[in-house]
This record gives structure tokens, sequence and C-alpha cells, in this order.
């Protein structure tokens, strides 16, 4: 680090190890909460996602309050996954794989952000 004089030269100012460990921490502390709140993020999707695969499955009464809420939240994540495989229907139950395929490119999606964020960022020892 350096300082800028009142004559405009630059000279270096000593930084004690402790104050460099203590800001180190405190990057390191930042980097984990990111990364824990991304994890939250994708595992919210992925439990509504996988809440409208089982109620779906389970045939539910697509006219019911919670189950048009559950499919109007997951509507967003799931918009180009649908129709990617065919749905197939029996008397009410349908079987959607691409609520499935979702699941696994959100997790997958979220691990490679994590472990983005972790080789950019994270202190090398």
């Amino acid at each position: 680090m350096s300082q800028i004089t009142d004559t405009g030269r630059s000279r270096p100012v000593a930084t004690s190890r402790s104050a460099t460990a203590e800001m180190s921490a405190a990057n390191q502390e930042a980097l984990r909460r990111v990364s824990g709140l991304i994890t939250l993020g994708f595992g919210v999707v992925n439990g509504l996602i996988g809440l409208r695969f089982l109620l779906h499955l389970m045939a539910a009464n697509p006219a019911n309050p919670f189950m048009r809420l559950i499919d109007t939240l997951t509507l967003p994540f799931l918009w180009m996954f649908m129709g990617l495989t065919q749905t197939p229907a029996f008397e009410g139950i349908s079987i959607e794989f691409f609520d499935l395929i979702a699941i696994a490119v959100y997790a997958l999606l979220s691990w490679v952000i994590v472990r983005l964020l972790w080789i950019l960022f994270a202190r090398m020892r």
C-alpha cells in the first residue's frame, strides 16, 4: 500500500500483519456468506420446483389457490424447460420430467457459481 504525501510523492505505508489477517478473514467471511445466500436461493427454487413436481404427480387440483401459487412462482424458472420432454398423463396425474431436469440444471448452476466465486476471490495460501 502507499500513501500520497503533500509533495505529491507516494511513500509506502506499513501495515501490520494482524490488520492484513483481519481484512483477509473478513473477506473470507463475506465470501462464505455470499456463497451461502446463493446456495439458499437456488435451494428455495429447487424446493419449489420439487413441490410442483410432487403436486402434479399427485394430481393436485389446479384451481386450488396453493397450487396456482406454486405454478405462478415456478413458471419463470421453468419456461425454458417446458416442452423439452413428453409429459405423460393418466387420470389427472402428470409426470413432468422437465421439472426434474430443471432441478438438476439449477443445482449444477448453483455449484458452478459458488465454485467460481471461491476460485476467483478466495485467499490463496
